[in-house]
């Protein structure tokens, strides 16, 4: 099932709208549904905790994976692709990761593509070479050959967000629990909002561009932005 959001970045963390699902616009009963789920959000200040802190961890998750990969990795030159550097890389053995997220990064192998203007990361392919065990394969294990794969956009001047995300990956826990980890997302139509904008106001945001007609293109801009989703799940 593919889900297409709109979502607008806040001050008090993410609001999104679900907009049409494979494709079809909401009929009334999913959009009657969905506007109770988010008056539910806008009233609930534990849910809105809960839904800022998933998000936050998302994004650490992004900053911990770039900053490990200074001294996680091995990287060998491999030409252009288009105007982007193109450069191989794979675990470095000389590098100990401490967490069970810095195992499953330092088993990856892949390429990435480098803004080398900029000097900023536009695409990572990785693929996990090694199985990663959690307590010496007791407590489970991640299989290899699942794959990650994250691209990132300039939405404004120097300022850069992630526009994919498309990770894979299987393995089991302990008491043979098979764990499944699929995740894709696209992240498109990025658009400027004020920083200090309220899960209210992102509401009335939302609603307001869904009555709206379509007309042209807003520039991208702010990374505090307007973004659309398309997940399967």
């Amino acid at each position: 099932q593919t889900l297409t959001e709109e979502q607008v970045e806040t001050k008090d963390g993410p609001l999104h709208r679900l907009l049409a699902i494979d494709g079809r616009p909401l009929d009334p009963n999913q959009r009657q549904q969905d506007d109770a789920r988010i008056e539910r959000l806008l009233h609930d200040p534990s849910a809105q905790l809960k839904v800022k802190r998933a998000h936050d961890e998302d994004e650490q998750k992004l900053q911990t994976l770039m900053r490990l990969m200074g001294e996680a990795f091995l990287y060998d030159y491999d030409g252009f692709e288009g105007n982007l550097v193109k450069v191989k890389f794979r675990p470095n053995p000389n590098y100990n990761p401490s967490t069970y997220e810095a195992r499953v990064v330092h088993s990856l192998a892949g390429t990435i593509l480098i803004n080398s203007q900029q000097q900023r990361l536009t695409k990572l392919s990785g693929r996990l070479i090694n199985p990663v065990e959690f307590g010496y394969g007791l407590l489970g294990h991640i299989d290899n050959g699942g794959t990650v794969e994250i691209g990132r956009v300039e939405v404004g001047p120097f300022q850069w967000k992630t526009a994919l995300i498309d990770i894979r990956l299987s393995g089991r826990l302990i008491l043979f629990k098979t764990i499944s980890k699929q995740e894709y997302e696209i992240r498109s139509d990025f658009r400027a909002v004020p920083d200090d904008l309220s899960l209210s106001q992102a509401n009335e945001l939302t609603i307001s561009r869904i009555l709206r007609t379509p007309g042209p293109e807003t520039p991208p801009a702010d990374p505090e932005a307007t973004r659309q989703h398309f997940r399967p799940e």
